[in-house]
């Protein structure tokens, strides 16, 4: 199966506040690292799917599992790892 790179703008609470970093991870977020430059946070993914759209969906569904945090867009590449 494809490996995607993709990074998710999230809004919300700080993600490298505990405990934030921690529910991220188990949320399903385990490919995925955590930055930000100035205000704006994301995170960056390197996900296993058979297609970019299913890799960013589930990704979507397990950043926003969490308690206050947000996705309010999507960057790629379009290619894949």
């Amino acid at each position: 199966m494809p490996t995607h790179g993709f990074r998710l703008i999230v809004e919300g609470p700080d993600v490298h506040e505990t405990p934030l970093p921690d529910a991220l991870y188990a949320s399903g977020c385990d490919d995925a690292l955590v930055g930000s430059i100035d205000e704006a946070q994301y995170l960056d993914f390197t996900r296993v799917a058979p297609t970019i759209d299913e890799a960013i969906r589930s990704a979507i569904a397990d950043v926003e599992s969490v308690d206050g945090i947000k996705v309010v867009g999507v960057n790629w590449d379009r290619l894949d790892l």
